[in-house]
């Protein structure tokens, strides 16, 4: 071999050549790299391999290798890393050359994201009658593995606050859980309608009947229980929409069910399906105009006081009307009509009610009270509201827009309490269930004095009933 180059052929040189590595017993780990002096015939050499540092950031670890060659021959380096299991890794820059008479210093890289992890590295140099290794240890990397698992513990920690998160998130979300309606119940019954819902919200529901009107329905203070429907009295089958919702800041949840009434199994009995009368306040001597569907072979209509004294009574008519007078009573009385019809051995019985009033003697007992719009009976609010036994309408003059307080005596099967004008139209109502005691309903906006009736509907007996006590609304 020539002092300046790399002619000569030797195995020393060769790229398959084995590497010459130490025992792992016989490398010192812990010292930041390694040194080695060798004195040949031709002069000396050394070589001197360290680990310079580590940049986490980038992860890249660097080394500085420095080789002396005294000798008058060129020498040939290799560099390579040794990985945790044993096996050797070519190196950048690998192979180079260190000329004769020179000193030389080579820094070069690792990046273990590319080659992987490592135990050490080593430069091994090679020439006419030299042969050394250097070695420098790999960079130690605890505080990245403990930042890795402080990243990864807290990960599982946001994990489970966020699964906590989002099971809270699910329990507070609007949800009815049963809604239990029987699909079928007799006309004139009532049902009970069962119910569950869980979550954050305001529970409401409300019954329609099959022509779309509203029977029943408002806000449900708890979210489960049981719910009373009085099914009217009806000569007709019908499906009734019975409907629950809940409203609340995370959502809404609704559930439909249908009822369907059907009539009783009385095929070709005697039945009632409507009774009404007008006026529902009368003068003594006004006539009273009876109107009803019913069924049945014979009957009669009778006219007859709260006390049960019988005033009139004419035959039942087929087409469904009858006419009486009012009679002549002083002051103001509860009167009730009652229509009973045979059938075969089936009867039915129904009752409606009015009121009579005397208007002289009203008049004269209080001649200050304001003149009333729709009738000139102004004393008739003093009627005594405990003659009719199921209600009292505790105030008889209430202003508009002032709620008019009802007191139920004695609760009724399907209750209704409502406010109609003269001409029996409810201007508003509620349905009074088997523990309500008081029901509330609004005074309508009026411009003078006007009077109005209290009317009571509920199914008892053989069909229904109306009781109707009066009250004036002020401006």
């Amino acid at each position: 071999m020539s002092a300046g180059g790399l002619g000569f052929q030797s195995d020393c040189f060769a790229m398959n050549a084995p590497l010459a590595l130490r025992s792992t017993a016989r490398l010192a780990r812990a010292r930041p790299g390694s040194g080695i002096a060798l004195q040949t015939g031709a002069g000396n050499v050394s070589a001197f391999f360290t680990l310079e540092g580590f940049d986490r950031r980038r992860v890249v670890v660097s080394y500085t290798l420095r080789v002396v060659n005294n000798t008058k021959s060129a020498l040939i380096c290799r560099t390579w890393l040794v990985a945790r299991n044993g096996d050797s890794i070519f190196a950048c820059p690998g192979l180079f050359e260190i000329l004769p008479s020179s000193t030389t210093t080579t820094q070069f890289s690792i990046f273990p994201r590319e080659v992987g992890p490592f135990d050490r590295a080593v430069a091994e140099i090679a020439g006419a009658g030299v042969q050394c290794i250097v070695d420098a240890p790999s960079p130690a990397i605890k505080k990245a593995q403990a930042s890795y698992a402080v990243l990864a513990a807290a990960s599982l920690i946001i994990g489970f606050l966020a699964i906590a998160a989002t099971t809270a998130m699910r329990g507070a979300v609007p949800r009815i859980e049963a809604f239990a309606v029987p699909p079928m119940a007799l006309a004139g019954t009532t049902v009970q309608a069962e119910y569950s819902a869980l979550g954050t919200g305001k529970l409401s529901y409300f019954v329609l009947t099959p022509d779309g009107r509203r029977l029943q329905g408002g806000p449900l203070a708890e979210h489960s229980g049981s719910i009373p429907v009085a099914i009217p009295v009806s000569h007709e089958s019908g499906a009734y929409t019975l409907q629950m919702a809940m409203q609340g800041p995370l959502g809404s949840a609704k559930e439909v069910r249908v009822l369907n009434a059907v009539m009783p199994p009385t095929i070709g009995g005697a039945q009632i399906s409507n009774l009404t009368v007008k006026p529902a306040v009368a003068k003594p001597g006004q006539p009273i105009e009876v109107s009803y569907a019913a069924n049945g072979e014979q009957g009669y209509v009778r006219l007859q006081g709260s006390d049960g004294t019988i005033w009139a009574q004419q035959a039942f008519a087929r087409n469904g009307e009858t006419r009486f007078l009012a009679p002549p009573v002083s002051g103001t009385h509860a009167m009730r009509v009652l229509l009973h019809v045979d059938q075969g051995r089936s009867t039915a019985e129904s009752m409606a009610g009015f009121v009579v009033a005397d208007t002289a003697e009203a008049a004269s007992s209080d001649s200050n009270l304001p003149a009333i719009a729709g009738d000139n009976d102004p004393g008739l609010a003093a009627t005594d509201s405990n003659a009719n036994g199921t209600f009292e309408v505790l105030n008889h003059a209430v202003k508009s827009g002032n709620p008019i307080h009802v007191r139920i005596l004695s609760p009724r099967n399907g209750m209704r309490i409502s406010l109609d004008d003269l001409a029996s139209h409810e201007v508003t109502g509620a349905d009074v269930g088997a523990d309500d005691d008081s029901v509330s309903l609004r005074a309508p906006a009026v411009n003078v004095a006007t009077r109005y009736t209290v009317v009571a509907s509920f199914t008892d007996g053989f069909g229904q009933e109306s009781i109707v006590q009066p009250v004036t609304i002020l401006p």
